[in-house]
């Protein structure tokens, strides 16, 4: 560590005028910023819930859904409203990359066996006869317009190479300037621009957030502002680099790895924390810079190096999840950690042995917390039960955690869009409907079989009596509403011919979205659905020969929950054991290794039962944060042991080492465990609500796993004799 120490002080200058350059280049990476907001992203290539899904869409033709909530005081089938209605719908289809509009105002209606075109000028002069129309003869009225006809939807079906964000961007023009109605937009392009606003947010108000919060717990620590700024550099600028790798690979921000930089800044300044305040300690005792500066880094200098590896481990065991953000982050949040490390090691170093120093060494006061930890380190026995029933009650929840994906789960309780979309979904089927096949390669004779018709719709009614589903629609439902709408018969037809001349009452354009070469499309709108509900669905479709396959968004948050519990464990195993590995090569004592591992196993364990007992649950990220906070908060227990070495090395016996270690790093792993919650605080003022869960199990897993090392580690180094520790 003397011969590292000395070349950081020789080449300080060097040293300086490289980071200065690295950071210029990070900075240049900005023009290349994009965010995805594409949930399709979140699956790696080959996955075939997600090939399935754009194959289907492509074969039928079938852009996105949007779906327009139109809400009003009065009856929507009131006059002026009907004219509000018609012209928004004509306006929506003007629109370029808009395929298909369709509303519970058809294009014609037929009055006493004459067909009318549904134009202003009938609706000016024959509202009644529309009305009378869709209330009492319009098959698709239930699907567009709620029992009270005060709540109406319009549904848009977006062109395949249309350009989502302009459509949404001219939808969102024409829901502002709306005076006429009330409206409102659900959908998944809805969903993908609504976080695309809040990632905008996130990224250029959270980072500055966290960093003046973790910035304010270190100053209530050092009391000096210049040191508490110097603190925070190796991780703001490890944020920086981050960033500037994330661009430079091409990547875009997404909804996960836009945390990364957060990450870095709050993790990150553990290290930076860790040096300077023992660099203040030493002040007093080394007026040399140089010997200041050796010092400093025989103390610290292992323990960062230790602290780094361990918790770019943590987010490197992300690397082995199938879900492709949470992989993304675990690369680029494993690369700022390591950045951060490297400045702690030697920039850090490098500007305090060259910056001006005060002439009196800072005080740094010891916080009354700090005096509560070190006496609460001598009383055994209270500490060792309150973990015990902590653990316990923690152990008794985990049975009851659920794995819950939806992409609504984005988003706050009390946000406009989560409550459009339970409006969409309560009066018209949810609006991220399923799809699945009806398995015929006869194109639209298959119409014309009425036993084949009859098992369909037989399939369909079953289908419609499963939990989660509100209603399933084909070809041949529109075929026997038509022919009830024309005959007033609530049968299909058994004559071809008459089959035939309903299908001409259906658009060309429409059509072509319902028939492929082998197949028909079959829609199935939701309402409440859940995983249980998608596993008996997908059993449905196994159990019934005529229709196959089954798709959609739910389809693909499902698969969603089975890749997070399969990431969970993977992730937690592995980070365990290399985490593990590394403490065993690196301390070379396999007791400190297994030591250092219990108030990480506790840790988990609380994390668990936290996401429970707040219903939270597992998550594409919070299933994941077991895994990082493994990394980060075994930072305390190398810390914490590292101290009880090095001042026993210096010939301090079993119990003054480890009060010695304790009085010396209960201060920084208290300021870095709270300033890291604080810091991520920052997420609670995130509009998205998956944010503010992580903020939340953070805050748990930092106080756990600081609490746990600096409370339970003493009692495995202060109660055995001298001899059996060396041998230790």
């Amino acid at each position: 560590m003397e011969r590292l120490s000395n070349f950081i002080y020789n080449k300080s200058k060097l040293i300086i005028i490289v980071v200065a350059i690295l950071n210029i280049v990070a900075l240049a990476s900005f023009f290349r910023f994009e965010v995805d907001t594409d949930f399709l992203s979140f699956f790696t290539a080959g996955n075939p819930k997600a090939e399935e899904y754009d194959r289907l869409n492509e074969k039928y033709q079938t852009g996105e859904t949007i779906s327009i909530l139109m809400e009003q005081d009065s009856s929507l089938l009131d006059k002026e409203n009907l004219q509000n209605v018609f012209r928004l719908q004509k306006d929506i289809e003007d629109i370029d990359g808009i395929y298909q509009v369709q509303s519970f105002i058809p294009s014609e209606i037929s009055v006493q066996g004459h067909l009318f075109s549904v134009t202003e000028e009938f609706i000016d002069r024959h509202s009644d006869l529309l009305k009378d129309f869709i209330e009492d003869e319009y098959f698709r009225a239930e699907q567009f317009l709620s029992s009270d006809d005060s709540k109406g939807a319009i549904i848009v079906n977006l062109g395949l190479e249309a350009t989502a964000g302009e459509v949404v961007e001219s939808l969102e023009e024409i829901v502002l300037n709306e005076e006429g109605l009330t409206l409102s937009l659900a959908g998944n392009e809805i969903i993908k621009d609504t976080v695309w606003n809040y990632l905008i947010r996130v990224i250029f108000i959270l980072p500055p957030c966290a960093i003046i919060l973790v910035l304010l717990v270190f100053y209530s620590v050092i009391r000096n502002r210049k040191f508490t700024i110097m603190a925070m550099i190796p991780a703001g600028l490890g944020a920086l680099w981050t960033l500037g790798t994330i661009f430079w690979s091409g990547q875009e921000l997404n909804l996960v790895t836009i945390l990364s930089p957060i990450f870095v800044v709050v993790m990150g300044a553990a290290d930076g924390l860790h040096y300077t305040t023992h660099f203040m300690d030493n002040m007093a005792r080394y007026s040399d810079r140089r010997r200041l500066t050796i010092e400093t880094m025989r103390m610290v200098g292992t323990p960062i190096f230790l602290t780094t590896i361990t918790t770019m481990a943590g987010f490197a065991s992300l690397t082995w999840t199938g879900v492709l953000p949470m992989r993304q982050m675990g690369i680029f949040v494993s690369l700022g950690i390591g950045y951060a490390g490297i400045l702690s090691l030697f920039f850090l170093p490098a500007v305090l042995s060259r910056m001006n120093l005060p002439t009196k060494s800072p005080r740094v006061q010891e916080s009354r917390l700090t005096r509560l930890i070190l006496e609460g380190a001598k009383h055994r026995a209270p500490i060792a039960v309150a973990f015990l029933v902590i653990v316990l009650v923690s152990a008794l929840y985990i049975p009851r955690l659920e794995v819950v994906s939806n992409q609504l789960m984005f988003f706050k309780e009390d946000s406009p869009i989560r409550q459009t979309f339970d409006k969409v979904e309560k009066y018209f089927g949810g609006a991220l409907p399923l799809t699945t096949e009806i398995v015929s390669d006869r194109g639209t004779d298959i119409l014309r079989d009425y036993n084949f018709a009859e098992d369909i719709l037989d399939t369909e009614r079953e289908l419609e009596r499963l939990p989660g589903v509100q209603s399933a629609v084909s070809l041949f439902d529109m075929i026997a509403s038509i022919n009830e709408m024309i005959t007033g018969q609530d049968d299909y037809p058994e004559s071809p011919i008459v089959v035939q001349r309903l299908l001409t009452q259906i658009d060309d354009e429409d059509l072509e979205t319902w028939v492929s070469n082998d197949g028909l499309r079959m829609m199935i709108r939701t309402e409440d659905i859940d995983s249980v509900d998608i596993d008996r669905l997908e059993d449905f479709v196994a159990e019934h020969p005529n229709i196959r396959m089954l798709s959609g968004m739910p389809v693909l948050f499902d698969e969603m929950n089975k890749l997070v519990v399969q990431s969970q464990i993977r992730s937690l195993g592995l980070a365990l054991v290399l985490i593990f590995i590394m403490l065993l090569v690196t301390m070379r004592k396999l007791r400190g290794a297994l030591v250092a591992l219990i108030p990480i196993v506790i840790t988990i364990i609380v994390i668990l039962g936290m996401l429970s007992i707040s219903k939270f649950h597992l998550n594409v990220l919070t299933a994941n944060l077991s895994a990082i906070a493994i990394g980060v908060g075994v930072d305390y227990s190398i810390h914490l042991i590292s101290g009880i070495y090095y001042f026993r090395k210096r010939g301090l016996g079993k119990v003054e080492s480890v009060d010695s270690a304790l009085s010396s790093v209960s201060r920084p792993i208290l300021a870095n465990a709270f300033g890291l919650a604080i810091g991520m605080s920052a997420l609670f003022f995130s509009p998205l609500r998956i944010h503010m869960q992580a903020a939340s199990v953070m805050w748990v897993a930092m106080v756990i796993s600081s609490m746990a090392a600096l409370l339970l580690i003493p009692s495995f180094y202060s109660r055995r004799n001298e001899q059996t520790e060396k041998r230790a």
